[in-house]
């Protein structure tokens, strides 16, 4: 391993600090890095990373968290159960944007019964230091805070690869890739955050071995399939789901969609004591297309089709 930074020089080559080296196939997984959001003020006081949070010393009396994504979300009711104040601000109408809209506002509810404030369609205006710590506008209203955390997403690593030098093609998200996490570049693979597409951990190793594979044995016949890509958020309780939401069944729907909604005692509900939940199946009748979600309720004995929105 040299630890430095490395840059394109051609498509067999990077540059590392003073070195050049070159190979047959090249791999880049570079990562990402928290994406900073253009507040005002944001460079006139500290905020943490998420993963600075586990290395405080002291618990924060008040925390401000930008973003209402699994990290935003876990991190909220962490510290919130160790004593802080904890406000969320999410610039979108939902928290957990990705996941099914009525498991969603559940867990909202229930984090908000915690006493975590969240503040929905609506971003921070603007940063300023305090005598006493932080204060942010936000919707046309102050919130005087001792510490900040960017919990808005993730930035793909790849500027200083300069992938210009070998036209590599970057998306919005990240590095371009096919189905075997090839690039448009002969030669080039790309797998984890660098990549367009989910940024999650098991995601990364998912495509590391697609990628590994098919640069190195003689046939490969795995290909990336995200179709039905389970995803959870840590809380408590947890909310968890797989395929596509029932928001987004509704518009590839050809005929109708179902849903039902039923009560479930499993081994997990019963060591923990838990009573309430909620199972959702959403299915698209014609394709057979489904979906399912797990998330906070107070379950309902409830089968049946539902209207569409």
């Amino acid at each position: 391993m040299v630890p430095e930074t490395a840059s394109f020089v051609d498509a067999r080559t990077v540059r590392v600090g003073d070195q050049q080296l070159s190979g047959e196939r090249i791999l880049v997984a570079t990562g990402s890095r928290t994406a900073v959001p253009p507040i005002p003020g944001i460079e006139d006081i500290e905020w943490d990373r998420p993963h600075q949070r586990l290395e405080l010393d002291d618990v924060p009396e008040s925390l401000l968290i930008v973003g209402a994504g699994p990290v935003g979300l876990e991190f909220a009711q962490i510290f919130a159960r160790f004593g802080s104040h904890v406000t969320i601000v999410n610039s979108g109408p939902q928290i957990a944007a990705r996941a099914d809209t009525e498991a969603a506002g559940e867990l909202q509810a229930a984090l908000e019964e915690e006493g975590i404030e969240v503040v929905l369609n609506s971003g921070v205006d603007s940063f300023a230091r305090s005598s006493d710590g932080i204060t942010a506008s936000v919707g046309g209203r102050t919130v005087a805070v001792s510490h900040v955390l960017l919990a808005s997403g993730r930035l793909p690593n790849v500027e200083e690869l300069e992938p210009d030098r070998i036209g590599l093609e970057i998306g919005r998200g990240g590095i371009t890739v096919d189905d075997r996490q090839r690039t448009n570049v002969d030669g080039v693979w790309a797998a984890g955050d660098v990549v367009a597409g989910p940024m999650l951990t098991p995601i990364a190793q998912y495509q590391a071995r697609i990628a590994v594979e098919d640069m190195f044995a003689s046939s490969s016949s795995r290909r990336a399939d995200y179709s039905a890509l389970p995803t959870a958020i840590f809380t408590d309780p947890e909310l968890g789901d797989v395929g596509l939401t029932e928001q987004r069944l509704w518009s590839r729907a050809t005929t109708s969609v179902s849903s039902a909604s039923v009560a479930v005692r499993h081994a997990r509900a019963n060591t923990s004591a838990r009573s309430t939940g909620l199972y959702k199946i959403v299915f698209d009748r014609e394709t057979r297309e489904c979906s399912a979600y797990s998330g906070p309720r107070a379950a309902s004995d409830i089968v049946g089709s539902i209207t569409p929105p």
